[in-house]
């Protein structure tokens, strides 16, 4: 019999029992994290998972993809990283932050674009008539500001 006896993974696991007995286990796990809504036995002892195989067309790919990462905790001990795609944001985030950061330092565009860049790449491009490198830093900078007087809040929506 397949248990997947929760004190066995390598992972950060939290179980929360509400008070009308509904239980739910977060598994976290370098950044990832998977959810399961469990009913039917205590997990707060080692546990068999089943699931309903009846799913509304819509959801068919997201529970299959929820089934197989689960498999992939119980033979591994270890959220599989190919079900957690990287956000797309996140380069862009890092620039911003490292610029906001930069600039809190007091460091000028010009000494952020250099640290980013490099000096071929930004005395090449100060002789671009557009500036597009200093406006990237400008942009950069100020999206930093907005994220830090409360822009942030957006991405908890």
């Amino acid at each position: 019999m397949n248990v997947l006896d929760f004190a066995a993974r390598s992972c950060r696991i939290s179980i929360l029992v509400t008070l009308d007995g509904h239980q739910h286990v977060l598994v976290e796990d370098s950044g990832r994290s998977l959810q399961l809504a469990v009913s039917g036995a205590s997990l707060l002892e080692p546990a068999r998972l089943t699931s309903t195989v009846f799913w509304p067309p819509e959801e068919l790919k997201q529970r299959l993809n929820g089934l197989e990462c689960r498999n992939g905790l119980w033979s591994t001990g270890r959220l599989p990283p190919r079900f957690f795609p990287a956000d797309l944001r996140r380069s862009r985030l890092r620039w911003v932050l490292r610029a906001l950061d930069g600039s809190i330092a007091g460091a000028p565009h010009r000494e952020i674009a250099l640290a980013f860049f490099g000096k071929t790449r930004v005395e090449r491009d100060s002789a671009d008539p557009g500036d597009h490198l200093r406006d990237g830093v400008r942009r950069a900078v100020r999206r930093g500001r907005s994220l830090m007087n409360g822009g942030y809040r957006r991405f908890l929506l």
